[in-house]
């Protein structure tokens, strides 16, 4: 499952997945932001990233930031996704 959002500089592929690198898997899904291409960006859990409260999020030491408002529309998603 993926969606779209866009920071100030580019778009990225938001999407949900199963955290693999622990072994045995973990119980708790993580959101993923990629780059086009698929270059992963940053990861968060969902319960930290759904924590987030009328903040924006820096994803990278380059800058690549959202906005309070692009946070909230990820929320919005993440909830309809698992719900």
């Amino acid at each position: 499952m993926h969606s779209m959002t866009t920071t100030c500089q580019t778009p990225l592929q938001v999407s949900l997945a199963a955290l693999d690198r622990v072994p045995g898997g973990h119980p708790e899904p993580i959101v993923e932001f990629r780059r086009p291409g698929g270059w992963l960006l940053s990861s968060y859990y969902v319960s930290t990233f759904q924590a987030i409260t009328g903040e924006g999020l820096t994803l990278d030491g380059d800058g690549t930031y959202l906005t309070a408002a692009t946070v909230a529309a990820c929320q919005a998603w993440l909830r309809e996704v698992l719900s």
